[in-house]
């Protein structure tokens, strides 16, 4: 409807209850015996990711846009994106989304045998997650403001294509002694063509690390040694190495 009118870039969603058959459920005040009645709430993108302007190039929205806007609806949760295949989502282009580790709903691209028989120029990018699941989620905790300073690190580590963002998260995580307060990966390098330190199926990771002691600041002997732990640890679980 929106397409008809000219529309090209479209933003919609909608929440409600979707009506499962389901025989654990009984009759009570705000339900049907027989019927599941969970509350979703849904979005989809179609068309540019920006309005027309100077100051970025025009291209389609993509998964990644719409990653960040489910991030952003499921926050300040940490939320989990598995590969995972859906009946109206592409195949190879969709995935579980996961907060606390429990499934709350999917996203991605729209299964083109749904863009064909909506006579849709190209696939809009969709989500579908369970409310509930949004609001089973802890209360915020007061912590009181660091007295001492981070100091931070950049590595940068060669990994192979099927090393996923959240697996290298988790490998640093797991380093004990809790002075890696944060990680970030900002940059991913891949030549065009394989290269003496980037094989075929490599790629060049670099990743932010923020160090912290909260009972005394820290030197560089042992900022180095944390360092060196994120390597070894990256190197042992995910078979990363220093790029040099």
């Amino acid at each position: 409807s929106n397409l008809a009118r000219k529309a090209t870039r479209v933003r919609v969603f909608e929440a409600g209850r979707v009506f499962r058959r389901d025989p654990a459920v009984i009759d009570g005040p705000d339900s049907v015996a027989g019927v599941d009645q969970p509350v979703r709430i849904a979005g989809l993108a179609y068309g540019m990711a920006e309005p027309l302007q100077w100051s970025a190039k025009e291209r389609a929205v993509d998964f990644y846009d719409v990653k960040g806007d489910v991030e952003a609806l499921c926050g300040p949760s940490a939320v989990a994106f598995v590969a995972a295949p859906h009946p109206a989502l592409h195949p190879g282009r969709s995935a579980r989304v996961e907060v606390g580790g429990h499934a709350v709903g999917f996203v991605g691209e729209l299964h083109p045998e749904w863009r064909l028989a909506y006579e849709l120029p190209s696939a809009p990018i969709v989500f579908e997650l369970d409310v509930a699941g949004l609001q089973a989620r802890e209360l915020p905790v007061y912590a009181p403001l660091p007295r001492q300073q981070s100091a931070w690190r950049d590595i940068a580590v060669i990994a192979c294509d099927a090393v996923t963002h959240e697996a290298l998260m988790e490998s640093i995580g797991a380093i004990p002694g809790g002075l890696v307060r944060s990680a970030r990966l900002f940059d991913i390098y891949k030549p065009d063509k394989p290269v003496a330190e980037i094989g075929a199926g490599e790629r060049s990771l670099a990743i932010r690390l923020e160090i912290r002691a909260d009972d005394a600041t820290l030197t560089d002997e042992r900022i180095d040694v944390v360092v060196a732990d994120v390597l070894a640890a990256l190197r042992q679980r995910l078979g990363l190495r220093l790029r040099s």
